[in-house]
């Protein structure tokens, strides 16, 4: 910052704090938040394509209702196959033969196979992100600890009883998804951002934390972490998007850990190890002292 004095976040979307103070330590340039607190907003999730929000339609014709019925046997059907056998074995000859119609009329309602993953998927991301959110609801909104924490942990739970549809939506990219495969992934990153992205603009509201100044970000890291803001809406100072991606990296690392048990054998129960990385992440965000470990590691 060169001996300024402030730091604002470069949009007007949402608030972030008003000032700062610039803080040497060890060479390296931080920002410490201070000054006034005003409102964020957060911003729109990905929807429901239109033809699937009930509420955007006038009442709906015979022929229509079994048109969405047909894309709910379908979907439920795919989502089948990819629990019990893995997205691989996901095809529309299987889905038509579980939903008792020939593939060529699967094609009367969808685009392609891939079309049927994408949906599938947006199913899924949406009830992830449902409990996520209700994870974040059952705590006080000054427990900025708490409302972190809780939807980390229920991410975990979720991924390790739903392995298959954890392969799908964050795995590599598989023949089934197809081009797809991308659609899945931006699917994801928006709503996932929308949870953990309004509870860190709280957060930065409310208690700024120290980060990286702008200028010490290499100047790739910059623009991507720009990019990422632009496309999510996240509204912070890239150092704050970067502490909260690296919270992120931490919780999905863990995670996928255990759901593709890379782990080693002899560390058969994991919840310490990841109950330690959430302390160590919310302490990075001035935390700490706030965490509270689940009952069953109190004992």
């Amino acid at each position: 910052m060169s001996g300024e004095a402030g730091h604002q976040s470069p949009s007007t979307a949402a608030a972030v704090p008003g000032q700062s103070n610039a803080a040497h330590h060890g060479g390296t340039q931080y920002i410490t938040g201070g000054g006034d607190v005003r409102t964020v907003n957060v911003f729109v999730v990905l929807r429901e394509r239109p033809e699937e929000d009930d509420s955007a339609m006038p009442a709906p014709t015979r022929r229509e209702r079994l048109r969405r019925q047909m894309s709910r046997d379908v979907r439920a059907a795919a989502r089948d196959v990819i629990t019990r056998q893995g997205v691989e074995a996901l095809t529309l000859a299987e889905i038509a033969r579980r939903v008792g119609v020939t593939p060529a009329a699967l094609y009367r309602h969808f685009d392609d196979l891939g079309d049927i993953v994408r949906r599938t998927a947006r199913d899924i991301v949406a009830e992830l992100t449902d409990q996520l959110r209700e994870a974040i609801e059952g705590e006080r909104e000054t427990d900025f600890a708490a409302r972190l924490i809780a939807p980390a942990r229920v991410f975990r739970h979720w991924a390790l009883a739903h392995r298959q549809e954890f392969r799908l939506l964050f795995g590599t990219p598989t023949v089934a998804a197809g081009v797809a495969h991308t659609d899945v992934t931006a699917e994801w990153v928006r709503n996932l951002a929308a949870i953990w992205g309004a509870e860190h603009m709280r957060l930065w509201a409310a208690r700024p934390y120290p980060i990286l100044a702008d200028e010490h970000l290499a100047p790739r890291m910059r623009r991507q972490i720009a990019d990422y803001r632009a496309a999510t809406g996240v509204e912070m100072p890239l150092g704050a998007l970067v502490v909260m991606l690296s919270c992120w990296r931490t919780l999905f690392g863990q995670v996928a850990l255990e759901v593709f048990e890379h782990l080693p054998p002899l560390i058969t129960d994991q919840e310490p190890m990841f109950e330690l990385l959430m302390y160590e992440s919310v302490t990075r965000l001035g935390l700490g002292a706030e965490y509270r470990p689940p009952e069953g590691l109190r004992t």
